[in-house]
């Protein structure tokens, strides 16, 4: 990269791009850079590579890069600027100072959170943010300023100090310091993105459904986050799983509880989409004492839902995916929209899990869709919206085969906590037995079910066996004989113990 006259100005538009394109998401962080396949920070590594490590720049390791961005934020830039770009690029240069100053979730918003949410929370805390740092106050800008100028040129700033900065300031060493914490590259069993619903829920417990025109009490209540793409995530977190969730959350007080719960239980929430001055989703359910539930969605589509143009945004992490988990909660054009998407993954594209309830009320998703689907795991119910009109009673075997015939890989027919296989890694159609418990399959044993499922793939080097499949089924047996619990998502060693006791077997 050159470092004079007008070479330099180009080189500095350039690499002004490349951080433009890093601020979004979760920021420039070195997992992020670890999954870039598109080359995007290239020149970013061959600043680091020219001044830092003999060899070739694709060996430079990811948390150098962040390191050298960070050395330079925090020696050459200053005030508002170094504020800006901090912020910008989720660096976590003021962390420790701005966490002392007001706690814990401030920070969260501050660095943790999506770019658009960064800038709300930076613009919201201005001038007191400016007063904890020593910072000199400047007029707080409005939105439009701070996204068309102020970042632009915060960032063209930086581009051109790290192309200037060959030689350290005085008294500075050239070892670069590792001031975030990263995950090893090894540390993690498979990396998973799940598009779906991520709602509030709010449960009534209660001994039966009462006639009409009348009541009953019920004998327990909760509210807590949910949605099937959630509680997916959260599944596949818990078995060790690195799980991000694209959904879309409103930003009132529901949405900000949705937020911290998905980062409490381990799940990256950089990919959510936050949608201002807007109503979180809410799901009622009546459950009744043996797991049998009844569920009345109000999903607030017109205000907060995932749409097109989000996938899109988010192609580079789908693409370093090794599973999609797709669920029927988005938009059905936004279903077909990511399988699109993914497709386009040139190669060794995520395997992709499908889960279809609740179905489309007006029709299914096109049959064009189904050669793009590795795994769809639905209720026997779920296929009538497939089946032609037909005096007879529906039979879902038929449906079965039909969806194979029109280019789906493998159906999971959930049956009684059991479920049978339909594959075409297979001649004919087997059954997984379901596990004795005394409660009927809670609504969280599919999310259960998937989780295992993207789990053992992983494991397998995506190939899909019996073994696949009575694991997964195993996973859904713990969540449905944990279900009264808060947390009834089983981790690994819950799975191999009830399999260890109930020699369970594909039949």
């Amino acid at each position: 990269m050159t470092t004079t006259g007008a070479e330099q100005t180009t080189d500095v538009l350039m690499l002004a791009n490349v951080l433009e394109k890093l601020r979004t998401r979760a920021g420039l962080t070195a997992d992020r850079l670890r999954s870039d396949r598109t080359g995007l920070a290239a020149p970013l590594r061959e600043l680091v590579a020219g001044r830092h490590f003999a060899g070739h720049a694709d060996a430079v390791p990811a948390e150098a890069v962040v390191a050298l961005v960070a050395d330079c934020v925090r020696e050459r830039l200053h005030g508002s600027q170094r504020l800006v770009a901090d912020v910008m690029l989720a660096l976590e240069l003021h962390a420790e100072a701005l966490s002392e100053a007001f706690g814990d979730r401030l920070q969260r918003s501050l660095y943790k959170s999506a770019l658009g949410r960064r800038r709300e929370t930076l613009l919201a805390n201005w001038h007191e943010l400016h007063d904890a740092l020593e910072y000199p106050r400047s007029a707080a800008p409005s939105d439009r300023a701070l996204r068309g100028s102020i970042e632009l040129d915060v960032l063209q700033e930086l581009a051109g100090q790290l192309i200037r900065a060959d030689d350290p300031p005085a008294g500075r060493s050239t070892k670069l310091t590792l001031h975030r914490t990263s995950v090893p590259e090894t540390s993690a069993a498979g990396r998973v993105i799940i598009v779906g619903g991520a709602v509030m829920d709010v449960k009534f417990r209660i001994k039966g459904l009462p006639p009409p025109e009348t009541s009953t009490e019920a004998h327990g209540f909760e509210r807590s986050p949910g949605g099937k793409g959630l509680t997916q995530a959260v599944a596949a977190a818990r078995l060790g799983l690195k799980t991000s969730l694209i959904a879309a959350v409103a930003d009132d007080a529901f949405g900000e509880e949705i937020m911290h719960y998905v980062e409490n239980k381990g799940v990256d929430s950089s990919l959510i989409k936050r949608v201002r001055r807007s109503q979180t989703p809410f799901t009622g359910v009546l459950e009744q004492e043996m797991g049998d539930s009844i569920a009345i969605n109000w999903r607030n589509q017109n205000e907060v839902c995932i749409e097109a143009r989000d996938i899109d945004e988010r192609y580079d992490e789908l693409a370093a995916a090794d599973v999609l988990l797709l669920t029927f909660e988005v938009p059905r054009d936004v279903v077909q929209h990511t399988l699109e998407v993914v497709h386009r993954v040139p190669v060794r594209r995520p395997l992709v899990i499908v889960t279809p309830g609740q179905p489309y009320s007006d029709k299914g998703i096109s049959w064009d869709a189904f050669p793009r689907i590795d795994y769809l795991i639905a209720h026997a119910w779920e296929l009538a919206s497939f089946a032609p009109p037909a005096p007879a009673p529906f039979d879902p075997d038929p449906i079965a085969r039909s969806l194979l015939v029109f280019g789906l890989d493998t159906l999971c027919l959930l049956v009684n906590g059991g479920c049978t296989i339909y594959s075409k890694a297979f001649d004919e159609p087997f059954s997984v037995p379901s596990i004795p418990s005394i409660y009927k399959e809670a609504s969280a044993a599919r999310d259960a079910f998937c989780a295992a499922l993207a789990t053992r793939l992983i494991d397998n080097d995506r190939r899909f066996t019996d073994e696949v499949a009575v694991w997964a089924a195993a996973a859904m047996s713990c969540a449905a004989s944990d279900f009264p619990l808060p947390d009834p998502m089983p981790d690994r060693k819950r799975v191999d113990e009830l399999l260890a006791r109930s020699h369970l077997r594909p039949c």
